[in-house]
C-alpha cells in the first residue's frame, strides 16, 4: 500500500463543539447521516461521540438531551492516527481495537480528517481488507492474523545451555537429561502449534479468497445493475425533461395565445365601453338639451301666462273700479235727483200751504 493516511482520509469532517447539547449533536448526526462525530474545543480533538453513547448514556438513563452537554457523554479514550502514517498502521489499529473509523490528528492535537474502513477498502488490498472485516466482526479485541502476518513475532527457541564438565556427579547428568527431554517436548509442541496456526491461516486464506471471489462477483453484478439502473434513470430523466420541455413550450404557447386573446377581448371591450359611453354621453347631452329647451319653453309660457293673467287682472280690476265709480256716480246723481225732487215737492207743498192759508185768511 503506497499511500499514506492523508491521501485517503476525509478532510474537514463534520465536528461538534464540546459545549453543545446532546440534542443538537443528534440532529446534526441525523442530517449528516453519520453514526460518529468528533468533539472538539477549537481545533483540538477531545473526544468522540457515537449514537451508542447517546442511547446508553442519555436515553437509557432518562436524562434530558437538551440539558446534557456533549463533553459529559463523549468517549474520552481516543484511538488516533497521524496523517503521515501508512494504511498498514491504520489496518493494525482498526483490527486491534475493533473500530471502523480513526480520527486523523496532527502532533499538536489538531483534527485534520477521519479515515474509515471504506476508505482503506477502496485503496488497499482485497485480502487484507477481508481479514480486517473479519477481525473487526470478531469479539475480544485481540491482535488479528493481519498483525501476525505484517508484524511476525520472533519466536526464539530457547535451548538450555548445558555445561559438560568432566568428573561431574551423576545427579547433575540426570537433571540435564530431564531438561533436554522437557525442551524436546516444548519444541515439538511449538512445532505442532506452528503447523496448526499455519493450517488455520491457509484455511482462513482459502475462505477469504472464496469470500473475495463471491464479493467480487456480487460487486460486478451490483455494478452492472447500478449501471443499467443509471442508464435507465438517465433515459427516463431525458424523456421526462423532453416531456417537461414540450409541455412548457405548449403551456407557454397557450399562455401567449390566451394573453393575446385576452388583450384583444380587453381592447374590444374597451372600444365597446368607449362607444357606449360616447352614446350615453350624447344621449344625456341631447336629453339635457331637450330638458333645458322644455324648461325654457315652460318658463317662457309661464311668464307669458303670468303676464296675461296680470294684464287681465289689471283690466278686470280697472273695469271693476270704473263700474264702481260709475255706480257711485249714478247713486250720487240719483240721490241728488231725489233730494232735489223732494225739495221741489216740499217747496211745492209749502207754496200750496201758504196759498191755502192766505186764501183762508182772506
Amino acid at each position: 500500500m503506497p499511500q499514506n493516511i492523508r491521501d485517503v482520509m476525509t478532510s474537514n469532517p463534520c465536528t461538534i463543539d464540546a459545549e453543545k447539547s446532546v440534542a443538537y449533536a443528534a440532529k446534526m448526526m441525523l442530517q449528516e447521516d453519520v453514526g460518529l462525530a468528533p468533539i472538539v474545543e477549537g481545533d483540538r480533538l477531545i473526544g468522540m461521540l457515537t449514537d451508542r453513547d447517546i442511547a446508553t448514556r442519555v436515553a437509557a438513563e432518562g436524562r434530558n438531551p437538551d440539558q446534557v452537554k456533549v463533553r459529559d457523554v463523549a468517549s474520552k479514550q481516543l484511538i488516533t492516527i497521524a496523517p503521515e502514517q501508512d494504511l498498514d498502521e491504520a489496518l493494525r489499529k482498526m483490527a486491534h481495537h475493533q473500530v471502523r473509523r480513526l480520527p486523523v490528528v496532527e502532533e499538536d492535537g489538531r483534527l485534520v480528517g477521519v479515515v474509515a474502513q471504506a476508505d482503506i477498502a477502496r485503496e488497499g488490498d482485497d485480502s487484507q481488507t477481508g481479514q480486517l472485516v473479519e477481525e473487526i466482526s470478531e469479539s475480544g479485541g485481540r491482535m488479528s492474523s493481519i498483525e501476525e502476518v505484517q508484524f511476525p513475532r520472533q519466536v526464539e527457541d530457547e535451548q538450555p545451555h548445558v555445561e559438560s564438565l568432566l568428573g561431574q556427579e551423576p545427579q547433575v547428568e540426570e537433571r540435564q537429561q530431564e531438561e533436554e527431554g522437557i525442551s524436546k517436548v516444548q519444541s515439538s509442541s511449538r512445532g505442532r502449534r506452528k503447523k496448526r496456526s499455519t493450517a488455520k491461516r491457509k484455511t482462513a486464506a482459502k475462505k477469504s479468497t472464496g469470500t473475495r471471489k463471491r464479493k467480487t462477483a456480487s460487486r460486478k453484478r451490483s455494478t452492472a445493475k447500478r449501471s443499467t439502473a443509471k442508464k435507465r434513470g438517465t433515459a427516463k430523466k431525458r424523456s421526462t425533461a423532453k416531456r417537461k420541455t414540450t409541455s412548457r413550450k405548449r403551456s407557454t404557447a397557450k399562455r401567449g395565445t390566451t394573453k393575446r386573446r385576452g388583450a384583444a377581448k380587453k381592447r374590444g371591450t374597451a372600444k365597446k365601453r368607449g362607444t357606449a359611453k360616447k352614446r350615453s354621453t350624447a344621449k344625456k347631452r341631447g336629453t339635457a338639451k331637450k330638458r333645458s329647451t322644455a324648461k325654457r319653453k315652460t318658463t317662457s309660457r309661464k311668464r307669458s301666462t303670468g303676464k296675461r293673467k296680470t294684464t287681465s287682472r289689471k283690466r278686470s280690476t280697472a273695469k271693476r273700479s270704473t263700474a264702481k265709480k260709475r255706480g257711485t256716480a249714478k247713486k250720487r246723481s240719483t240721490t241728488k235727483r231725489r233730494s232735489t225732487a223732494r225739495r221741489s215737492t216740499a217747496t211745492r207743498k209749502t207754496g200750496t200751504r201758504r196759498r191755502t192759508t192766505r186764501r183762508k185768511t182772506r
